[in-house]
């Protein structure tokens, strides 16, 4: 199946509290890969970018993001292009109950030992190494993978990559999908495969 790809007549609001749409939201909505009737979830949001995306496909949507600026963000977005999508305010799969086909996330992958000020500086902050979110949502996203599941997400460069692709290998195989190299860091795109069946939920 073909990856998903940018759809410019999709009218997009942002708002201040909300991280919005860059670079490794782009590399992450090309690497995405649904097809019509899939569950798809996209973890942290934000905007919605790729969840709209899918759910023009055709895909039955789940949007999810502990901030609820990005909540009502999201389900706006929906809202004014006709969509539908289901939004939730999660601290990942806290309230995300079910099976997905496909799962994404650009998760914060940025090394602070600090606390977060602001919704926008806890959209990436990754904890002490980066790697801290990414490693909790390979740990949980297992079990709520449909048989055949697949897991896309963005890493760098800055965000303790060894760390996150050293805590998948137990349960997945990774794949190295895109990479984009900037001037101080690089930008990994990943597809993740359980190696073996998730338990039931």
């Amino acid at each position: 199946m073909p990856p998903l790809e940018l759809d410019a007549s999709l009218d997009i609001d942002l708002v201040p509290e909300v991280y919005n749409p860059n670079d490794d939201s782009y590399i992450l909505l090309k690497a995405v890969e649904v097809l019509p009737g899939q569950r798809f979830l996209e973890m942290g949001t934000g905007s919605g970018l790729t969840a709209l995306h899918a759910a023009k496909v055709g895909a039955v949507v789940t949007a999810a993001d502990i901030n609820p600026h990005a909540v009502d963000c999201a389900r706006r977005n929906a809202m004014r292009n006709g969509l539908k999508m289901d939004v939730v305010q999660s601290d990942l799969f806290g309230n995300i109950p079910g099976l997905f086909d496909v799962i994404a996330f650009n998760p914060p992958y940025l090394a602070d030992e600090g606390t977060s000020t602001s919704w926008v500086e806890s959209a990436w902050n990754g904890g002490r190494e980066g790697s801290e979110v990414a490693v909790r949502f390979l740990d949980e996203a297992w079990r709520h993978l449909s048989p055949r599941g697949t897991v896309y997400m963005i890493l760098s460069s800055l965000g303790g990559l060894m760390t996150v692709l050293k805590a998948s290998k137990p349960r997945y195989e990774a794949a190295l999908l895109s990479e984009k190299r900037m001037f101080f860091e690089s930008i990994f795109a990943y597809r993740f495969t359980p190696r073996l069946s998730p338990p039931e939920v």
